[in-house]
């Protein structure tokens, strides 16, 4: 989204934003403590109170961004298994992989709310309807949240093709060159790869749920609209 950028040097023009942010980038890359003079974290900078409220949205719309690039990464937790020689079975490696992509979508579920939280808290009544918008999300990914609730509240995450994969590895234990392992490795290349194309798709539904966010946002946030069109002018008027 054009605007954010524009938001971003808008900060550069607050009074020692710039300077705390290359500050923290010094502090961050002192991996040696080479740097003279003291090695603390400046503080936060206080922006204005309107500013601080722009920057909430513009912040947690970039974490929700953020998520959906880490949702889109699980899936290649399920295109390899890097764990041979090492006491990581295929079954766990598989059942971590899956708690993993469903805590990244309930964790989308939460910084939306939070993000709407910073739109109310900016524009009391900007019109937005985020309930319906957020029951959608939730009724679309009904599966995923379930069985990421079921795996904090309850028991690790297990299902049919889960429990194939660590019967047939238990076999070659008990039978071993009975060709058992060779049944686990197809099996669980087949499993891995079904999750890794449902992955591609749910990332797909989370870039368009992404855009929906980001259209309401410049329709009901008036800093947002004005920083795209200076964007946008500004991308005009640069030399071809």
């Amino acid at each position: 989204m054009y605007a954010t950028g524009a938001f971003i040097r808008k900060l550069d023009a607050v009074p020692g934003w710039h300077e705390a942010r290359v500050a923290n980038l010094m502090v961050a890359m002192d991996l040696d403590g080479m740097l003279s003079g003291p090695s603390d974290k400046p503080g936060p900078i206080a922006l204005p109170p309107e500013i601080d409220r722009e920057h909430a949205v513009v912040t947690r719309y970039l974490e929700l961004y953020d998520l959906v690039l880490s949702v889109k990464t699980c899936e290649y937790y399920f295109r390899r298994y890097p764990f041979n020689g090492l006491p990581v079975s295929r079954h766990d490696h598989l059942s971590n992989a899956c708690e993993l992509y469903f805590n990244r979508i309930y964790q989308f579920k939460e910084r939306l709310k939070n993000l709407v939280d910073a739109v109310d808290a900016l524009v009391p009544k900007h019109g937005m309807q985020f309930g319906p918008f957020i029951k959608q999300f939730a009724k679309e990914f009904d599966l995923e949240i379930r069985a990421r609730n079921q795996i904090h509240h309850f028991e690790k995450f297990r299902d049919l093709d889960i429990e194939r994969v660590f019967l047939t590895g238990m076999h070659d234990t008990v039978y071993p060159n009975k060709g058992w392992k060779d049944e686990q490795r197809a099996y669980y290349r087949k499993v891995t790869k079904e999750w890794a194309q449902r992955i591609r798709a749910r990332g797909a539904l989370l870039d368009a749920f992404l855009e929906a966010v980001a259209e309401a946002l410049l329709r009901g946030c008036p800093f947002l609209a004005e920083m795209s069109a200076e964007m946008m002018a500004d991308l005009d008027n640069s030399p071809r």
